[in-house]
Formats: structure tokens, C-alpha cells, sequence
């Protein structure tokens, strides 16, 4: 339960500083709108494959599957199709939460 909470909250922290990042008011929907789309593509992931137990590389896969995904889920719940100018927002997700996952393997 804890790594759940974990995983959330990280996804969580990602979109409150994001929205402070752009200058935009921190919204319980503003933060929903960024954080459940990766929470909901981590979260099956990370049952198939224990990103907190086992080798390392656990942690990568799930983190490389989950990440472009959420962002397409992401894309979609905003209205508009998966296009390469995600990229940014993509590279940016992914060096955020990977220290942090990688922190909460580590606390595990």
C-alpha cells in the first residue's frame, strides 16, 4: 500500500510543480488532469512488474513503458491526439519521477 501511496504522490508532486513552473493556479482538477493519466498507466505496470523488488531493471521498465503512456493518456483526456510536440513534456515527466521512483525503491 505504501509504494501505491508512494507512486501517487509522486505523480502528485510532478503536476503541483509543474502548474507553479507555468504560473498557473495549483487546482485540485489541474492536478488530477496531469497526475491520474501517469498514476493509471504506472499502476498496472507496476503489478506486472515490481518496480520496488527484484532486479533494477524492474524499475526501468515499468518507468519506460509508463511514462509515454500516461502522457498519451494524458493528451487525450485534454482533447487532443498524441503528436511529437509532447516530446518536451515527456522528457521532462521522465527526469522528475525517475530519482524519485528510483528514492522510493530505495525506501521500500
Amino acid at each position: 500500500m505504501a509504494k501505491r501511496v508512494w507512486e501517487a504522490g509522486v505523480f502528485v508532486l510532478f503536476a503541483v510543480v509543474g502548474a507553479i513552473s507555468h504560473g498557473r493556479e495549483v487546482t485540485l482538477p489541474g492536478v488530477l488532469v496531469t497526475a491520474a493519466p501517469l498514476w493509471l498507466a504506472w499502476g498496472p505496470l507496476a503489478r506486472w512488474r515490481d518496480p520496488y523488488e527484484g532486479p533494477l531493471v524492474n524499475l526501468f521498465v515499468v518507468w519506460v513503458l509508463a511514462l509515454p503512456l500516461g502522457v498519451g493518456l494524458r493528451s487525450l483526456l485534454l482533447g487532443s491526439p498524441p503528436t511529437p510536440q509532447l516530446l518536451p513534456f515527456l522528457l521532462v515527466a521522465m527526469a522528475f519521477t525517475l530519482p524519485l521512483m528510483a528514492l522510493g525503491r530505495r525506501l521500500a
